[in-house]
């Protein structure tokens, strides 16, 4: 049975995304204790509860942004599994706590003391684990779905050494060939041509049909990726990639064509070939 702390898991998600979910982590905090008032916060008058409260978000939300753009990305490696993700949040909880307790010493000016910094990351760790599990159920389920579609695609060894048949939606096409021989395909209003190679013979073969169809056709092998709204490249004759995302280009081998890539498909050209 395979250990669950050695699933691969990796957060990926855009900067907004992670500017959200630290705001409303360090609002659940604020609103957690505000409501529940653990801790004693009940002797407090209600300005009291509201401004102590307020600073115990503040300083969570404010330690979250450091270690989530300046700590973490030097500390995470390709090997990231769901074990050290625990412990890294355990750490972080750590931190935000020995935070909170510098903050309510300096507020109170009151002299630090083991004990109560002990007892403040403990509690930070208690009620940091409602959100952090919670947010780690809905990764782990988003990763499990993403991860369902290619479980089901066949091996591509299997794959480049079966013949497939192109049709690009036209029933009347039969376009037949390796996947593997397959350099790009091009689409030209209701034509859709195909460059292939076989040893050092290059052909182009122009059928009727979508560009969208073809790419439906040939969704079971990951090596195709659709770049542009006229272009399907096969990543094996990539020779390199130039330019920025605005005028990224992709050179091809044997050919030396030179395919654009749209502005919207440059991030995921980037990532596949990287």
């Amino acid at each position: 049975m395979t250990n669950p702390f050695k699933i691969p898991y990796k957060e990926v998600e855009k900067s907004r995304k992670k500017v959200v979910s630290i705001l409303v982590f360090g609002l659940f905090i604020f609103l957690f204790l505000f409501l529940f008032k653990p801790f004693g916060l009940t002797q407090l008058n209600p300005n009291q509860q509201l401004f102590i409260t307020l600073g115990f978000g503040f300083v969570t939300t404010f330690m979250l942004f450091i270690f989530t753009y300046l700590i973490e990305p030097l500390v995470t490696t390709n090997n990231w599994t769901l074990g050290k993700s625990i412990i890294w949040d355990l750490v972080v909880a750590s931190c935000i706590g020995i935070a909170n307790y510098v903050y309510i010493a300096l507020l109170y000016h009151q002299i630090l003391e083991f004990k109560y910094l002990v007892f403040s990351v403990w509690t930070a760790i208690l009620v940091g684990s409602i959100p952090v599990t919670i947010s780690h159920i809905i990764t782990l389920n988003r990763l499990y779905k993403t991860a369902l579609p290619e479980a089901a695609i066949p091996a591509e060894g299997i794959l480049e050494n079966n013949e497939i048949i192109l049709r690009a939606g036209n029933p009347k096409n039969e376009f037949r060939a390796n996947p593997k021989n397959i350099i790009y395909l091009c689409s030209n209003d209701n034509y859709v041509t195909i460059a292939t190679v076989k040893g050092d013979v290059q052909n182009k073969t122009t059928i009727r049909g979508t560009l969208k169809s073809a790419e439906s056709e040939l969704r079971k092998n990951s090596r195709f990726l659709r770049c542009h709204k006229c272009y399907i490249v096969n990543l094996d004759f990539v020779d390199k990639v130039t330019g920025n995302n605005q005028t990224m280009v992709i050179r091809l081998n044997p050919s030396g064509t030179e395919i654009p890539v749209s502005r919207s498909k440059a991030a995921v050209v980037h990532k596949k070939i990287k």
